[in-house]
This record gives structure tokens, sequence and C-alpha cells, in this order.
């Protein structure tokens, strides 16, 4: 082509995007029409000699169905079989073959133009992706020891690109030194088998922050099937690994006081027993229940009891040595594991130890309070033994530190087996014992002391046992509770008091205002439908509710004082009189006492057994009756066995009494003689057995 001559691309649609693009085409077009690149205009619009104008895009959608012909100064721009667009030139004599040869450049062009803006808007998307989904990607050429990686994943490993040479030297270097060997051997065992890898590992920000990832990667191999590059991805699991911590320390710690739960302590119990050997020291399980621990909650709250544990738990865990365990097994009641003890009474010392510690004072709220607790012991014997096993053990010389007085240590023996076994099947017996009328009731009564008349009388229950006799209350009362099983027996107990009192009053007419006074237990009263069963039971006797008090002691009063009240209010409503039970042996708030709809106090036996001759027990009852006259209540004394306890409550105004100076708990048919009585006198009875003296806790 002749140099003087110009040869100029118009282009007929406005891709002001494609100037540079087909800039590019037209230096090669120069490079092979042999004419420097200056004879070679790219303009929007213009006429000339040479006019060639390459139309591109939507243009041409209908070319896609045209027939491969063309006519002469045209040729198609094609990618393979795709049609691009049409190249047209305003002469007929230029050569087609050239024609041909200059659409083809312009094809490869736009095409590949087409393919990059594809390639950038793909990568822009790939950004976004890893931006969002927090994964970041990777690619480690081996043998030049370079890393390309993506801007996600430098924000994942807290680096900034212009600042951070990513070689693998370097990668290795962020890795925590525990967990760098690691990522060593699982990067060499994928680069030696070619299997694709999958790993967690832990990074150190710049800031010091330690951070955890996963990450998947896989080799890439050339030909030969030689490594030669690592590709992968990578994501910050820090979030969800501090989750599953929290949720796996959640499993296995009590939530309130940080201590090993039941779970755990048994895990390590079991850990710990495989590892006995028969040279081994013994082991030993401490089973710790705090004393009295349901006067607290039930008197001082549950917000109370709750920082009482907590103070235990502190306790006892400053007091063990390394390597032991204490855990909450539940309530009130914690484990200690002890690894090495060198005999029994190593354990007692501990235990002694652990107990002084726990029974300092707990200053709680600006009050003092002194909290002491019972332990059993039991000691490994071999290498047999099993976790569930030690425990019962230890959970069976607990409950006979229980009943030794509390505050105390024992060491289990082969005989408290049997007592346990024994407290089961009492439980067993006692579910048929219920249904199978095996219980009886009787009665205690109550007198006037101002008149000496008989003024009602408190229904007690007894089991009589087709093989055992009767049981006294004290071995099946305290089941009756930890099982629940006091509902229906409570529920018993009402019933039939009530329909006894409505065949008394029927049978004695001189006795219409008799009063019938039965315990109502801490587990009744918390059933949510306790008013409605009460307020059926009264109904089916047909007696005036009036006739009916209804004992509740103090410490069950004082639990969730303001539900409880609600419940009171709601018995008060049947028309139920309410007495306060035990009272002076639970911590009752007076501002909540006031409050309660409660028509008499009982006086504790406790405070009556020293009446007359203790002056600390004669001012304790002289205040209780100052505080029952003072918000209009009545008083009962119960336990009354002696003369000089009667003259000294007549005396200080005490109203009512009850107590083996009249008559011990009858059944009602050796009641007669009471019933008939202007005048109930007193009996000369000696100080009854203690077995007698036990009534059912409520």
């Amino acid at each position: 082509m002749p140099q003087s001559q110009h040869l100029l691309l118009n282009l007929a649609l406005d891709q002001r995007s494609l100037k540079e693009v087909l800039a590019e085409a037209v230096t090669v077009t120069c490079e092979l029409l042999e004419v420097p690149a200056a004879a070679l205009y790219l303009t929007e619009r213009g006429t000339h000699d040479w006019m060639l104008a390459a139309s591109i895009g939507r243009v041409f959608e209908p070319l896609r169905a045209r027939s491969a012909e063309v006519g002469p100064g045209e040729a198609l721009l094609l990618q393979g079989t795709e049609v691009l667009g049409l190249l047209q030139v305003d002469r007929d004599d230029i050569d087609t073959e050239l024609l041909r040869e200059i659409a083809d450049v312009i094809s490869v062009v736009v095409w590949r133009h087409e393919r990059e803006t594809d390639l950038i808007a793909r990568e822009r998307r790939l950004v976004e992706a890893q931006r969002i989904s927090h994964v970041g990607s990777y690619d480690f050429e081996i043998a030049t020891n370079t890393n390309l990686w993506s801007d996600q994943l430098y924000r994942i490993y807290g680096r900034e690109p212009q600042s951070f040479n990513a070689t693998y030297e370097q990668f290795l270097e962020m890795i925590v030194p525990e967990d760098r060997e690691h990522v060593m051997a699982v990067h060499q065992r994928s680069l030696a088998t070619l299997e694709p890898f999958e790993m967690e590992e832990r990074v150190t920000w710049p800031n010091g922050q330690v951070r955890t990832l996963s990450s998947w990667g896989e080799i890439v191999t050339d030909g030969a099937g030689t490594p030669t590059r690592m590709v992968g991805i990578c994501w910050d699991i820090t979030e969800r690994k501090l989750m599953e911590e929290q949720l796996v320390r959640e499993a296995l710690h009590d939530r309130l006081t940080g201590l090993p739960n039941r779970a755990l302590l048994v895990d390590r119990l079991t850990h710990s027993l495989g590892a006995i050997t028969r040279h081994s020291r013994p082991m030993g399980v401490m089973f710790i229940d705090v004393d009295r621990f349901k006067v607290i909650n039930d008197s001082l709250g549950h917000d109370v009891g709750d920082e009482v544990l907590v103070e235990v738990a502190r306790r006892l865990t400053a007091e063990i040595a390394p390597g032991d365990t204490v855990a909450r097994f539940g309530g009130d009641e914690f484990v200690v594991l002890c690894q090495e003890l060198a005999h029994a009474g190593h354990a007692l010392s501990i235990a002694e130890r652990l107990q002084n510690a726990v029974s300092s004072p707990i200053t709680v709220n600006g009050s003092e309070l002194v909290v002491t607790v019972s332990t059993g012991i039991a000691l490994t014997s071999g290498t047999d033994d099993a976790p569930s096993s030690l425990l019962r053990d230890a959970d069976a010389a607990m409950y006979r530190a229980k009943q030794s007085g509390r505050a105390r240590s024992v060491v289990f023996a082969d005989e408290m087996r049997d007592e346990a076994m024994g407290r089961l099947d009492t439980e067993m017996q006692l579910r048929r014992a219920i249904t199978e009328e095996q219980l009886r009731l009787h009665y205690q009564p109550l007198i006037d002391l101002r008149t000496g008349h008989l003024v009602g009388f408190e229904a007690l229950v007894r089991w009589l046992h087709p093989t055992r006799g009767l049981v006294p209350p004290a071995e099946f009362i305290p089941i009756a509770e930890e099982t629940g099983l006091v509902v229906p027996l409570g529920e018993w107990v009402l019933a039939e008091a009530c329909r006894q009192l409505a065949l008394w009053k029927a049978r004695y007419p001189a006795h219409s205002g008799l009063v019938m006074a039965v315990n109502l237990s801490g587990v009744q009263i918390v059933q949510p439908d306790v008013v409605a069963r009460v307020a059926d039971i009264l109904t089916a006797s047909g007696l005036d509710p009036a006739c009916v008090a209804l004992e509740i002691t103090e410490s069950v009063l004082m639990r969730d004082a303001e539900e409880t009240m609600e419940v009171l209010r709601g018995l008060q409503g049947l028309g139920v009189r309410l007495h306060v039970d035990d009272f002076g042996t639970g911590f009752s708030s007076l501002s909540y006492l006031k409050r309660f709809p409660v028509d008499a106090l009982k006086i504790d036996r406790s405070f009556v057994d020293g009446v007359g001759t203790d002056p600390e027990d004669g001012a304790i009852v002289q205040a209780i009756l100052a505080l029952a006259s003072s918000l209009g209540m009545d008083t009962v004394a119960e336990g009354v066995e002696t003369a000089g306890q009667l003259q000294a409550l007549q005396e200080l105004g005490c109203a009512t009494a009850q107590g083996f100076l009249y008559s011990r708990p009858l059944p009602a048919d050796e009641l007669v003689s009471v019933l008939q009585a202007v005048v109930i006198p007193t009996l000369p009875v000696a100080r009854p057995p203690a077995d007698e003296l036990l009534r059912p806790p409520s």
C-alpha cells in the first residue's frame, strides 16, 4: 500500500471503551500492511480515500443467522464459528485476502478484550465473595518460593500486602510455635502423596492476638507429575472455636461455681481408676454435703444460697492438693477426688482441713453465716473399683455423717451399703404403702392453757408395715420428701384427718369447735394446684374450712417469699387457718411475717424444753409470745412434757399447748376418753423415747 495513502477505522457504534483495544489492532494492521503507524488514524467519524468501518456489538446480532457469504468489500469478524461483527470497506477494488487478514486481527483483539473484561469482572466478584465469606486464597509456587495471596488472605493473616513478603518461611513465622511442626508435616505429606490436605493452625497477628484458621489445599503438578504449586483456601474460625470451647466448658463445668460438674468428675475418676496398679497408693472420694442448706435457701433466698455455694466452692478449691479435683455434684453437694492417700487417717485429716476452711463465718449482705459440711469418704480397695460404686459408697458414708449429727466426716464401711439399699427398699415399699392403705393417723390433743379444755388435734402420720410393724416417721418422711412421695402422702393425710374430724363433730356435738391441724410440706406448697387440691378435699369432707389449720414450717414460709405469699392468700381465701410451725428455728423476716396471712405461731419444742429452767429459752419464748400478740396471732407451744414447763407457759401467757404431758399421739379409737372429758388432765409421764419425739418434717 502506498505510504501516502491513509487507512481510517470508523466506529459505527459509540464504543468508546474499545478505542484503546482497536488502537492495538491498528498497530498490528500497520505492521501487516507495511505502513508506518503514523499513517494510520483511528477516528470516530471521517471521510477519506480509504474508508474502513468496524461495527462491533449488538448491531451485528442479526448477522449470527446470516450466511457466511458476504459481498464485495466485506469480511466477517469471526471467532471460530461465532460471528463477532462485520468489516466493511467503501472501495470495491480492495484486496479480498487483505481485507480478511485485517478482519482476523480485529476479531482476535475484540475477542481478547471481551475475555479480559469478563475475567476482570470475575476476579472482582471473587474478591467480593472472599471478603463477604471471609475466605482467602493462595497460590504458592514451589520452585521460586513465592506466594500469591488474595486481599482477603492478607486480612485473615493480619498483614499488609505492601510490607509483607509472603514466602514460605515468613508464613511459618506467623504460625504459633506449638503448631509449626504439625503444619510443616501436613504440607510435606501432601507433597509426597499428592493428596489434598485440610488442617487447623493458629497464627499470631502483629498485635500479638492469636487467631485460629482452617485451611484446605492441594498440590498442582506439571506434565511429568512433579509438584510445582500448592494452591488452596483459608478462613478464620476463631469465633467458632471460642464458641465450641465455651460450649464444652459449659457442658463439663457448673455454671454457678465454675467447678467441674458430675460428667467431668466421672470422666476424671474413670481415668484415674484406669491408671491404678496394685502398687499404687489408694485414692479417695469425698462426698460433701452442706448442712442445713435448705434452711439457708428457704429462709434467706436462693440468691444468698448461691453466694454461699460459690464461697464454699472457693474454699474447698483453695485447700486441695495440686492434681486433686473439686466438683459440684449437684445442689449443695460437692465431691473431692484425692489422687493419692497414705491411709484412711490421711483422708480424715484432709476432710477435717476442708471442714475447718468451710466453717469460718461467711459474710453475705452484711450478715455472718456459719456453714458446716458433712463428709463421706470412700477409698479405693484395688484395681477393680468402679466410679459409680465409689460415689455410691461415699454418699452412703455422708448419709451416716448426717445421721450422726452433721459437721463430721465418716469413712465408708460395708454395712453402710446395706443401709443405702435399705433406704431404696423403704422408698419402694412406701410407694406401695400409700396405695395399699398401710398408713395410719395418730392424733395429739391441743389444749387451751387457760381453761384446760380440748380445742383440737394435730394429725401425725404413721406407717403400719405388714412385717416391720409401726415404722417411725423419721425413717420414711425424709425419703418421702426427697422422692416427692410426700405430695400424695400429704393429700391422703389431709383427707383422712378431715374425714375423722367430721365424724367426731357428728358424734360429740359439744366439740363442734374442734380444729384439726395438718402439716403442709414444702414440696406440697410449691405444687401449682395446691389450693385447688385443698379445696377439693374440704368440699368432699363437708367441713367448715375454719376448722382446719394448715401448718407450714418457718423455713418453707420464707422460701420464695413472694410466691409463697400468693399461695397463702389462696389458702386463706378458702377459709382455712394458717399456722407457722417450728417458729424460731429459721430466719424469718419480720417485714414478711407481718404481711403473711398467718393465724398462729407454733413455738418450737427446742425452746419449750428449757422454759422454766433455762433463762435464755424463757426469754426467747417470751419474745415470741410478745411478737405474736403484737401481730394479732395466737400461739401454740409444742413438746410440753413437764408441769414446770406448763406453769411457765401459763405465766407467760401462752394460749395453747400440746405434748406428752397431756397425751402422746394416739389412734382415733383411743381418744374417746379425751373427747368425753370436760377438762383434759395432765399425765405423770416420763420423757418419752427419742423416736417418739420425732415428728414428720415439713
